[in-house]
């Protein structure tokens, strides 16, 4: 029996690992994302989930978003869109996804996502990653 006294002490290599452990990870806020001109944080955070903008990834929850910038609402190949999506009648431009990330139902009643940014510093972001990132 070892008593607490003559207990072996803990290897430094994992006390480090879990005083590292216990530090508190930085949150990095859409708005701090947005300051930072971060549109790749701000796709991950309030699109990455849903959508994915690398050519050979397929659909999410949502369509991918590569090649979405010149591509015709509600077109893109394995997805289903709502009607309000595929009988919309544009082409996908910063404009239009401008109104689309500023509240989707108004812009487009009847569409399945449901997404409302309020914050101008986000939308253009995201439509500045959209345009470096998911350009075909």
């Amino acid at each position: 029996m070892t008593h607490a006294l003559h207990a072996r002490p803990m290897p430094v290599g994992i006390a480090a690992l879990l005083f590292l452990l216990l530090l508190p990870l930085p949150v990095v806020t859409p708005s701090q994302a947005a300051a930072a001109g971060d549109g790749e944080t701000l796709f991950r955070q309030q699109c990455g989930t849903c959508h994915t903008v690398k050519k050979d990834e397929g659909a999410r929850a949502g369509p991918p978003l590569y090649g979405v910038l010149g591509r015709k609402a509600g077109t893109a190949a394995d997805f289903e869109y709502s009607d309000a999506l595929r009988r919309a009648g544009f082409t996908w431009d910063a404009g239009h996804l401008e109104r689309w990330l500023t509240n989707s139902n108004d812009f487009l009643p009847g569409s399945y996502m449901n997404y409302r940014q309020e914050d101008d510093a986000v939308r253009q972001g995201i439509i500045r990653f959209l345009q470096s990132n998911a350009a075909k």
